[in-house]
């Protein structure tokens, strides 16, 4: 069937007619995966079943936000090798193409949805819609994907997971514009084949942060159409250490969106000196991205699966990605992505020695089946706690349970902490700080890696930081007089919410707001 879609991003071309699959778009924009559950009518077809949407209507954003949305989940599917199941309970994710008037965009749990926003830009003559931008829609897309595989990462107030997050949206919208013939050629046409040139690949969101730059206070970025730019140069310190800013297009800031432009920057020159590898094995040009975004899906993909289970740091994130090159690409890409990780500081020789140590003194354990439930999962753990070294009479709940096409199983379980809130103004509250557990057994059923991430004073000083974090830009609901209503006039989601004297995280992504030069968020 055809539909008309955008190849990229409003900015950079126009919607285009494309033929897809009609399992893909469903019936009524619903798949049994993804549907579209808008404020406004819902787009119909024509006599001959075709979703042919007139330029600006509300259908066209509808069709581009569903479509994309459906690739997204197909590619990291494909990439995982396996289902990606939506960590809310429900096996369908509602997309939102008209959430609400603002520049934003965000997921969330708690409404199973990803939600996109509209403004008009008199800068630019036009209604900004973020549904209408692949790369922000592969981005929400990929906050969704990544909870599904990881649900604790949104259970926690820690800066660098938040970051994190916001990272791996923006490597999902990177590897989107990859699978597309006609954007590949086009970054070869602005690079002449020199990635570190400028282009449509590093850069996210161009309407947008075109619309966001005119309406801003600074002259001198009006020529910049990006909101993110992942060729950057930037190295690891601690986020707390930098503020709560942004920054700029050349300094890091602690601000969580602008922090995650390190791990992006990082996966942008792991993806460039994947390019450069199917280059040197002969491929054309545009096959060599195309190799790049499929050699680097999965190495990524697994190293998300394998990592620890309740707080996603850079350094985890880094260590895992060599070791998936060593398992899935025999190691080929292993000493460019170690320059990466090692230039960048988010890796030192020290933890590559560390992690070598870990992983030679695995514990001994083994599966002789597929786990049936999480219930399993959970009380197969539970049994061996004291050989795995957890915390006596621990509770495990296990967040995810997965098995992929080679057999491996992947199992990331979670308990929690109570402890008290430190931050000043907030004292008397109660939070959980979350351990981790993760276990993947390989296709025989030997435990092939094993983290656990203790409650310790660190991860809960890191917490404490989080809160505060939230606090200061007022993402914390005081009273939960509104039930599940965890949204701010402005469009943006509180992140966290009293209840009964315990702080409790709320399980959403941090929308990026286009007015933040006006109040700091």
């Amino acid at each position: 069937m055809q539909i008309t879609t955008f190849l990229q991003d409003p900015w950079v071309a126009k919607a285009e007619v494309r033929q897809v699959d009609r399992k893909m778009v469903g019936l009524e924009l619903a798949n049994g995966r993804v549907q579209v559950s808008d404020n406004r009518p819902k787009a119909t077809p024509d006599q001959a079943g075709n979703y042919l949407m007139q330029p600006g209507s509300d259908g066209e954003s509808q069709v581009n936000a569903h479509v994309v949305t459906t690739q997204t989940l197909n590619m990291w599917q494909d990439y995982r090798g396996g289902e990606v199941e939506w960590s809310f309970g429900s096996p369908v994710l509602d997309v939102v193409p008209h959430k609400k008037q603002g520049m934003n965009a965000y997921y969330s749990r708690w409404e199973g949805s990803t939600n996109y926003f509209f403004q008009d830009s008199p800068q630019l003559q036009a209604t900004v819609k973020t549904a209408n931008s692949v790369d922000v829609v592969a981005h929400e897309t990929g906050h969704s994907v990544l909870d599904g595989m990881k649900p604790g990462y949104l259970g926690t107030n820690d800066r660098e997971t938040g970051a994190f997050h916001e990272a791996f949206g923006d490597c999902s919208a990177m590897l989107f514009t990859l699978q597309d013939a006609g954007m590949r050629d086009r970054i070869l046409e602005q690079t002449g084949g020199d990635l570190s040139k400028p282009n449509n690949l590093a850069w996210l969101a161009e309407e947008f942060g075109k619309a966001r730059r005119l309406s801003n206070d600074d002259p001198a970025d009006d020529d910049r159409p990006w909101l993110r730019n992942s060729q950057n140069k930037f190295t690891y310190v601690k986020p707390e250490t930098l503020g709560d800013g942004r920054g700029d297009d050349d300094t890091l800031g602690g601000e969580i969106h602008s922090f995650g432009r390190l791990w992006a920057g990082a996966f942008y020159d792991c993806l460039s000196s994947t390019y450069q590898d199917g280059l040197n094995q002969g491929l054309e040009p545009s096959q060599a991205l195309k190799f790049a975004a499929d050699t680097l899906g999965p190495i990524f993909a697994r190293a998300v699966d394998h990592a620890p289970s309740s707080r996603g740091r850079f350094k985890d994130m880094g260590l895992q990605m060599i070791q998936a090159d060593k398992e899935l690409n025999d190691g080929r890409l292993g000493e460019a992505f170690k320059k990466v990780f090692l230039d960048r500081k988010i890796i030192s020789p020290k933890d590559l020695q560390s992690e070598a140590t870990r992983r030679a003194n695995l514990p001994k354990l083994a599966v002789d089946h597929d786990f049936t439930s999480k219930a399993e999962a959970a009380a197969y753990v539970t049994a061996r706690a004291a050989q795995l070294g957890l915390p006596e009479g621990v509770k495990l709940s296990t967040a995810s349970l997965s098995r992929n096409a080679k057999g491996e199983q992947v199992v990331n379980l979670l308990y929690p902490q109570n402890v008290p809130v430190t931050v000043s103004g907030l004292e008397g509250l109660s939070t959980d700080v979350n351990g981790g557990v993760t276990l993947v057994f390989d296709a025989q059923g030997r435990l092939s890696d094993f983290h656990h991430s203790a409650v310790d004073a660190e991860s809960v000083q890191d917490e404490m930081d989080g809160i505060a974090y939230l606090q200061r830009k007022d993402q914390i609901l005081e009273n939960d007089r509104l039930g599940m209503q965890f949204t701010r006039d402005d469009g943006k989601p509180y992140l966290a919410v009293i209840r009964d004297g315990k702080l409790v995280r709320v399980p959403s992504s941090a929308c990026d707001c286009g007015c933040c030069t006006k109040c700091g968020n």
